[in-house]
């Protein structure tokens, strides 16, 4: 069977107008093209659908029959339209985003929260994970788009640089370093130090032997999973720690002072991954935009 939509809009306007005169100008055609569109599906179906005389048309049987069924057809596609319209323009959909836990909870809820402003019927599930998980999440399609810092991705993913971001050091506002504005690593030497991740000195150790400063100038008292349970040690006075400055809102909250790390500069880049082999759905893509934005005017 090989209906088309233009014949069962056709037959829907002439049973609604009783007119092949009226619904042809409704539908900004022909009365003559009105009319083969009509017999063409009666001709499909095998039986007639309008009885026609001299005064106006009325549906047939089979047309009161079949009327109700074109109706849904055509109603229902235009939601289905609709519906794929307001997925275009990123008026609804469902996003699922993971990130570290440190990010999960102070960059990622602020972007989430100004892009609902913005897309208000996009609802955002936050999927906070261990930085070993965050890019399983997106290989497995649990999740669309991962937030999270640089490291080495399959090739099955593509990575988007999001910010690079460098880190400060964290101690007590009673240490004795939190009178200076900012901290060079060499006076770091001695001190109990929290390595904030358990790759965290991997990353550094490259970072000071570049800058001329011998190894191992710091020798962590503790190497945690969680910047907040470095962030708990340095509170509870075991220790100090280092971290980027997007951490900025859970070292004001556990009191601590934070300074700019210097000589060397320690960067961490932040990116933004996704599965290579799918395209990002409008929702995805209107929110790797705003971030981007974000991100740009918060620095």
């Amino acid at each position: 069977m090989n209906l088309t939509l233009r014949q069962l809009r056709a037959f829907i306007a002439v049973a609604d107008c009783a007119s092949f005169t009226e619904a042809a100008r409704q539908l900004h055609l022909t009365q003559a093209a009105m009319s083969v569109l009509v017999r063409e599906l009666e001709a499909e179906l095998g039986v007639r659908l309008l009885d026609r005389n001299t005064r106006r048309v009325e549906l047939s049987e089979a047309g009161r029959d079949l009327y109700p069924f074109a109706q849904r057809v055509l109603r229902e596609l235009e939601d289905a339209v609709h519906s794929v319209g307001e997925l275009r323009d990123k008026k609804k959909g469902l996003l699922r985003v993971a990130a570290p836990q440190m990010m999960a909870c102070t960059l990622m809820p602020r972007v989430i929260a100004a892009y609902r402003q913005q897309f208000p019927d996009v609802e955002v599930q936050l999927w906070d994970t261990v930085p070993e998980l965050m890019l399983e999440r997106v290989l497995s399609a649990q999740v669309e788009l991962a937030v999270g810092p640089d490291g080495a991705a399959p090739s099955e993913l593509t990575r988007q640089p999001l910010l690079r971001d460098r880190h400060h050091f964290i101690c007590q506002t009673d240490h004795r370093l939190a009178r200076k504005k900012q901290v060079r690593w060499r006076e770091l030497a001695g001190l109990p130090f929290i390595a904030p991740t358990h790759d965290f000195m991997r990353r550094l150790e490259p970072e000071l032997a570049a800058a001329g400063l011998s190894a191992p100038l710091v020798l962590p008292v503790h190497q945690v999973s969680y910047m907040t349970t470095a962030l708990g040690l340095v509170a509870a006075g075991l220790g100090v720690t280092a971290c980027p400055s997007y951490a900025a809102p859970l070292v004001q909250g556990h009191g601590l002072a934070m300074r700019p790390l210097v000589d060397p500069v320690f960067y961490r880049e932040v990116c933004i991954y996704s599965a290579a082999a799918r395209s990002l759905s409008p929702a995805a893509q209107s929110f790797v935009d705003f971030i981007c934005e974000f991100v740009k005017h918060e620095r």
